[in-house]
């Protein structure tokens, strides 16, 4: 029910994941919550489901007059599916918007899903087995949602086609880039002297950042350097180096040791200055819900390859250099056309600098909000199931 004293939507945010969660879901969950707190225009009272644990964090970081409520950790598909309908009946919450799963047993509560993809159905050979009935939970609840929303139409397709929801039920809301993202002609030059020698970075460097399983490619990217034309150029690896062993393996079988540089995970406050001081930035993979590193690349001011495949030509535009990801020919031509023409290096350059600065988190946050806004009102398909 509307909140009988302020006539405002009773809004319930899932925001668990924004201390800690997976890297990505973190990322997109932190930078929502807080553009949608900043943006909140008197249409909802929001309040922010958040992981007891955190609340000493959580209570230091928000105003004080952030509503907040508390909940024993448990995985997230459990928290979601048997937890949370209890909380939006204990609070009276209009809107509940969930991260990925939804309710199991009815709930009276608008119920929106924030979906980030379905990879894992038309691409099973890049999940464990264990990860594919975990997430095929996510499309069975996701029948009873009133709305989802996901990242791209590439998603919105591919939930569509697998009978998640109704196509008109599936919205599209895009990520944004924050704005810590920036050029390197914006950072001072002892800060930019103390990160290159806290990481030892090389003097120039293709750049990486994300996950290293197999669906992101990367062996074919190493498998592309030694037919880089700059004999200097060394490739910057930054991510969680789960899957770290497999690339060493084809490191030594093209005699790379010298040129591969693994950093691991890297605060966010450091990997702005690595993505801004690198040469180019290289985003090979074979699948995608979105893609976010190479729009943080081009708000860098960094000449973007990526793969042709999934959602990257939607999200990158006419703004990045396409690849095959299949050839590491194809890789190695794309960077050195780059490298061999600083007239379209400084053009590709140009057109990321522009293009990235259409993708603005704030603009996500308010897209959502009045989704939800429109949706309440025009609930004809409302379901309690």
């Amino acid at each position: 029910m509307l909140n009988n004293h302020t006539g405002k939507l009773r809004l319930g945010i899932d925001a668990k994941w924004f201390f800690e969660g997976p890297p990505s879901g973190h990322m997109v969950v932190k930078n929502l919550v807080d553009e949608m707190l900043r943006n909140n225009d008197e249409r909802f009272d929001i309040y922010l489901l958040m992981n007891r644990k955190d609340e000493e964090q959580a209570k230091a970081y928000f105003p004080t007059d952030t509503k907040m409520i508390f909940l024993r950790k448990l995985p997230n598909i459990v928290s979601n599916a048997l937890l949370l309908p209890f909380v939006a009946r204990k609070h009276s919450l209009d809107v509940l918007m969930l991260q990925n799963f939804n309710f199991l047993w009815p709930g009276k509560v608008f119920k929106v899903v924030y979906i980030h993809d379905a990879l894992f159905l038309d691409y099973p050979q890049y999940y464990s087995f264990i990860e594919r009935l975990h997430f095929g939970r996510m499309k069975t609840l996701a029948k009873s949602a009133n709305r989802i929303i996901t990242i791209s139409n590439t998603e919105k397709e591919r939930m569509a086609r697998h009978n998640f929801a109704r196509p008109e039920d599936i919205y599209v809301v895009y990520h944004g880039v924050n704005p810590s993202f920036k050029p390197i002609t914006f950072y001072q030059d002892e800060d930019i002297k103390q990160v290159i020698d806290k990481y030892d970075l090389p003097e120039k460097y293709l750049l990486y950042v994300g996950r290293l399983n197999p669906r992101k490619n990367l062996a074919k990217l190493i498998e592309a350097i030694p037919m880089i034309q700059d004999p200097d150029m060394k490739l910057l690896i930054v991510g969680e180096q789960e899957a770290k062993g497999d690339l060493l393996k084809e490191i030594a079988s093209h005699h790379l040791s010298g040129k591969i540089i693994f950093t691991g995970h890297i605060p966010e406050d450091d990997l702005h200055l690595i993505y801004a001081a690198a040469t180019i930035f290289c985003f090979p993979s074979y699948a995608e819900g979105f893609g976010l590193p190479p729009l943080e690349a081009m708000r860098c001011g960094l000449p973007v390859v990526v793969s042709n495949r999934t959602s990257m030509p939607e999200v990158c535009g006419n703004a990045a250099l396409y690849i095959d990801p299949d050839h590491a020919e194809d890789i190695a031509q794309k960077i050195n056309s780059l490298l061999g023409d600083k007239s379209f290096y400084q053009k590709k350059m140009i057109d990321g600098l522009g293009y990235s600065a259409t993708f603005s988190w704030k603009r996500s946050a308010n897209e959502i909000l009045n989704l939800i806004t429109n949706a309440y009102a025009n609930r004809t398909n409302y379901k309690e199931a």
